[in-house]
């Protein structure tokens, strides 16, 4: 998808890295979008992935993460196609970011009823 992305919009510049320690100064961008890239992370890895998230971005800088929802209470571990992955409850997901120095300030919950199948969570979120 890099390569891809990196073809079409040759003026920009595209960079792989892992999550927990990205090549970015301290607060050096203006958003972050983790669009179901944390469904595989374990629940106690999760608040210093977040908190990574968090560093590199500018004071008000926005951070929209997507990933399976769920209705019960704490995260739901479940087979996925090449690694376990996992389902969160809106609510406790907008707790780890306040963790992170996060504020939710938008949510979008898609019904399992729907096309789609399953919950699925959307968060906007500012960094205090």
């Amino acid at each position: 998808m890099v390569d891809h992305a990196r073809r079409s919009h040759p003026a920009l510049k595209f960079d792989e890295a892992r999550m927990e320690a990205l090549p970015v100064e301290d607060c050096a961008l203006g958003g972050v979008l983790a669009h179901y890239s944390m469904l595989h992370t374990p629940p106690g890895e999760l608040p210093a992935l977040l908190a990574e998230q968090a560093r590199v971005l500018a004071p008000g800088g926005l951070l929209l993460v997507s990933f399976f929802g769920t209705d019960a209470p704490e995260p739901v571990r479940f087979d996925h196609k090449v690694t376990p992955a996992y389902s969160w409850p809106a609510d406790r997901f907008a707790e780890l970011l306040a963790g992170a120095g996060l504020a939710t300030f938008a949510r979008l919950l898609h019904d399992p009823a729907s096309e789609r199948g399953f919950l699925d969570a959307h968060l906007l979120a500012r960094l205090r």
